[in-house]
């Protein structure tokens, strides 16, 4: 990735309207009937049930699913921003970081911690929310509140909606990551070839790496790297992992070779050899002219590299030249177990708001709304960033469509990457190794299902 440095936008104003009943749980039924007519809340009625949920201390515990995530963290992001809006609101982050009085969550919640707010993303929610019995539909507060989901882009309210069965929202996106293609401008400098530019296929990006792998004053040059473990969970094709009416995986395709099988055509090339991890030899080492990897989380590589560097979109394949990254999508999920349900889905909204996600941005976080002028914010707070195409980092109109996936889906990937790396390495066929792959995933999957009976 772009590192998980963190794996944690204006005229029209997300229409943010929230309220709340007068108890933390929101069970109080005078206060949840929707003002009027039974339409929506009118705004004066809204703004009377923010006062009435907020007017009390409330503290709100966080989970976020990470041994290395702290306080200090959660408070300078999200925390502290919050506070500004809703000062009787505080928070308690725990991770699994038992050292630091967390733990894994339902080491937690076995200790009596009440969770109100869950860190998660993609297949997470089903290991966090769904196994643990968390997961909480939260449609009647965004129904009550006005919380206009139409702002979120098509991909996003799509991916949102396929974590219930009917169309059930769990919680509000915070962010949106993706991918990209970065290229250290020194390398095409030194050997005289022109920048990549938006809207390449990936047969003009392997021509490119072609020419940029050489040997130069006793260094090895490649020309092409890339994060496959960002990159294939948010592939081009839509192409998912697993059948979620069978259980059964979806590795031994056309797809799934397409895709490897254009990444590994490039460690073909004589001296562009595959390497594990390509961010010492590309961001220290400047001895990787390109690197397809994730974009548009955190950019705190910005500030440590010393190579003069840039990004445009991740290439397109040349039959799909529509089919822009897919979008990995964090967001906070409410507990059903929460008892402050209700200050839970304000702070959770309210990060999901125009007016926090124009702050984000300037950090460089793609948000996951639709804001007019995006780019005239984005990344301004991070003075490196300057000049650079971040635009690329932004496939929110063009993303990929989301792939279904369900609680299973995390015993699958490990062995797509596995398969990737021995076809790299030479030891396998695409066709052998996805074959066994699959073969390997559905023992997996049905040693889960059996372990849950």
């Amino acid at each position: 990735m772009i590192r998980k440095w963190t794996i944690a936008i204006a005229s029209l104003t997300l229409l943010l309207v929230l309220a709340a009943c007068g108890s933390g749980n929101g069970t109080d039924k005078k206060a949840a009937e929707p003002a009027g007519d039974g339409g929506a809340p009118k705004k004066d009625d809204i703004a009377t049930r923010i006062a009435e949920a907020t007017a009390k201390p409330v503290v709100i515990n966080v989970f976020e699913n990470s041994s290395t995530y702290t306080q200090e963290q959660f408070m300078d992001l999200y925390g502290s921003k919050i506070q500004k809006k809703y000062p009787n609101l505080s928070f308690k982050a725990y991770s699994a970081n038992k050292a630091n009085g967390g733990g894994t969550l339902p080491e937690l919640i076995a200790q009596g911690v009440s969770i109100d707010l869950v860190k998660v993303s993609g297949a997470s929610f089903y290991s966090l929310m769904s196994d643990n019995r968390l997961e909480n539909d939260v449609s009647d507060l965004i129904k009550l509140y006005g919380y206009d989901v139409n702002k979120l882009y098509p991909a996003i309210l799509d991916q949102m909606k396929q974590f219930g069965t009917n169309g059930q929202m769990y919680g509000i996106p915070n962010a949106t990551v993706s991918t990209a293609l970065f290229y250290n401008k020194d390398i095409f400098d030194k050997f005289g070839v022109a920048y990549p530019k938006d809207g390449m296929t990936w047969d003009d990006v392997y021509e490119l790496a072609r020419k940029l792998t050489r040997q130069d004053g006793g260094v090895q040059y490649m020309g092409f790297q890339e994060g496959y473990g960002h990159l294939f969970p948010v592939n081009q094709l839509s192409q998912g992992y697993i059948d979620t009416k069978t259980n059964k995986a979806t590795l031994n395709n056309d797809n799934w070779k397409k895709i490897i099988e254009n990444f590994a055509r490039f460690h073909r090339i004589d001296g562009n050899a595959f390497v594990p991890s390509y961010v010492d030899p590309f961001w220290k080492d400047g001895r990787v002219a390109m690197v397809a990897a994730q974009s548009g989380g955190s950019w705190d590589f910005a500030n440590t590299t010393t190579i003069n560097w840039d990004l445009v979109e991740l290439p397109r394949f040349k039959d799909a030249p529509k089919a822009g990254p897919g979008l990995q999508l964090p967001f906070y999920a409410i507990s059903s177990t929460s008892k402050n349900r209700n200050q839970a889905f304000l702070a959770a909204a309210y990060i999901g708001s125009e007016e926090f996600q124009k702050e984000f941005a300037k950090l460089g976080y793609v948000p996951p709304i639709k804001i007019d002028n995006l780019m005239s914010v984005l990344g301004t707070g991070v003075p490196k960033l300057a000049g650079k195409n971040l635009k690329a980092a932004v496939p929110l109109e063009a993303a990929a469509s989301p792939y279904p996936f369900n609680s299973y889906f995390s015993q699958v990937p490990g062995f797509l990457n596995t398969a990737y790396t021995t076809v790299v390495g030479g030891q396998k066929d695409a066709n052998t190794a996805l074959r066994e792959a699959e073969e390997a995933a559905n023992k997996k999957i049905e040693e889960a299902i059996a372990a849950k009976k």
